[in-house]
C-alpha cells in the first residue's frame, strides 16, 4: 500500500496449506512490524487483495489458529468478520468480534495483539493520508496523530453505511475497463472510504466549527476556490486542497460555497467535471475510440449509469446523443 495511486487497481490471490507461507504472506501483507505465529490444521489460507494504492480491501478465509503481535502499522487497519471471530488489545483495550460485527483493530500509532481461528473475514486498509484528505482542519498545520475513541461503530446506521461504502469500492474495483483504472475514480473512493470510517468509527479527526471558519465564509474565499476548482478539475483534488488554494479552512470553504451558492465544493466540483465531460463527447468524432463509460471515468464518475442519470437530468439528453450527434 503506497499513499498515492500510480496506476489501475491490482488484485492479487494467494492460497496456501502451509502456515510458514502463511506467516509470511502476512507480514508482506500488512508490514514487516507484524509477527505471526501460526498453529497448523492441515487446511488452506486463501487472500485475495484488491490494491489501489492509498487503500487496500482484502477477503480472507484463513482455517488456522492465528497469533499476531503488531507494532504500530501507520495506517487504519478495520475488520469485519464473516465467520469465526478474533479477539484483539490495544491501547489497553480487550475485544472479540465476532461474525456480522466490524471493529477497528488498533490505533494506527499504537502496538497491539491479536488472535483469532477458523477466520473468514473483509479487511480494509487505509493510509493515513486519505484521513488527512477528508478531515484536515487547517491546511498549513500538521494534523494530530489519529486517535479512534472507540474501536466499535457509533450505530448500527453508521455501520451499515460503512459496508455499504466498503462494497461499492469493491464493485468499482471490479467493473472491467476503464472505471477502475480512472486515477479521478480511484482518489474519489479512497476519500468516500476514508469519509465512511471517519463517520462510523468516532475520533479525534473531526472538530466542531470554528469562529475564524465562519469569518472567512466570504466571496474572496469563494472566488478562490472556484477559480483554483476549474483549473484542475481535471487532476485527483479534493476538499483539502481547494481549501489550502483558497487561504482557508475546509469548513470556511464548505460554509462559503453554501451560504452563496447553495452547494459543496464537492458537488461544483463534480458538476465542472460533468460540463467537461460533455465538452468531450460533443467533441468526439466517429473511429475516435470516444465512448460514454471511458469518457464518464476519466472524469471520476465510476458508474456509467450513475452518471447518464445525471447527465440526463443536467442537460435533457443522454450522453449517448451527444456523442452521436
Amino acid at each position: 500500500m503506497t499513499s498515492g495511486n500510480h496506476g489501475p487497481p491490482v488484485l492479487t490471490r494467494f492460497s496456501t496449506s502451509d502456515p510458514a507461507e502463511a506467516a509470511h504472506v502476512y507480514e508482506t501483507a500488512y508490514g514487516r512490524s507484524v509477527r505471526l505465529a501460526a498453529v497448523p490444521t492441515g487446511l488452506p489460507l486463501r487472500h485475495d487483495r484488491w490494491n489501489a494504492g492509498a487503500f487496500c480491501i482484502d477477503d480472507i478465509s484463513i482455517a488456522l489458529d492465528l497469533r499476531v503481535n503488531a507494532e504500530p502499522l501507520g495506517y487504519v487497519l478495520l475488520a469485519a468478520p464473516r465467520r469465526g471471530c478474533f479477539g484483539r488489545r490495544c491501547d489497553g483495550v480487550d475485544e472479540l468480534v465476532g461474525p456480522g460485527e466490524v471493529a477497528v483493530l488498533y490505533q494506527p500509532d499504537l502496538p497491539g495483539s491479536s488472535w483469532s481461528s477458523d477466520l473468514d473475514v473483509t479487511c480494509v486498509l487505509l493510509d493515513l493520508s486519505l484521513i488527512d484528505q477528508v478531515a484536515r482542519a487547517d491546511p498549513d498545520r500538521p494534523p494530530a496523530p489519529l486517535r479512534f475513541v472507540s474501536f466499535r461503530p457509533i450505530s448500527a446506521d453508521a455501520e451499515w453505511r460503512w459496508r455499504q461504502t466498503v462494497r461499492y469500492a469493491e464493485s468499482v474495483m471490479a467493473a472491467s475497463g476503464a472505471p477502475g483504472a480512472s486515477p479521478l475514480v480511484l482518489g474519489g473512493l479512497g476519500r468516500l472510504l476514508a469519509a465512511a470510517t471517519l463517520a462510523a468509527f468516532p475520533s479525534n479527526a473531526l472538530r466542531e466549527d470554528r469562529p475564524c471558519d465562519r469569518a472567512d465564509a466570504h466571496a474572496g474565499t469563494l472566488r478562490r476556490a472556484i477559480a483554483f476548482i476549474e483549473s484542475t478539475a481535471g487532476t485527483d483534488i479534493g476538499l483539502v486542497d481547494i481549501a489550502r488554494a483558497a487561504g482557508t479552512t475546509p469548513r470556511a470553504v464548505q460554509l462559503a460555497f453554501r451560504s452563496q451558492l447553495g452547494t459543496t465544493p464537492l458537488a461544483y466540483l463534480r458538476r465542472v467535471r460533468l460540463d467537461l465531460a460533455r465538452q468531450e463527447l460533443s467533441r468526439a468524432t466517429p473511429g475516435d475510440g470516444t465512448s460514454v463509460a471511458a469518457t464518464a471515468a476519466r472524469w471520476g464518475f465510476a458508474d456509467p449509469r450513475r452518471f447518464t442519470a445525471r447527465y440526463l437530468t443536467t442537460y435533457g439528453e443522454l450522453p449517448g446523443r451527444t456523442l452521436h450527434r
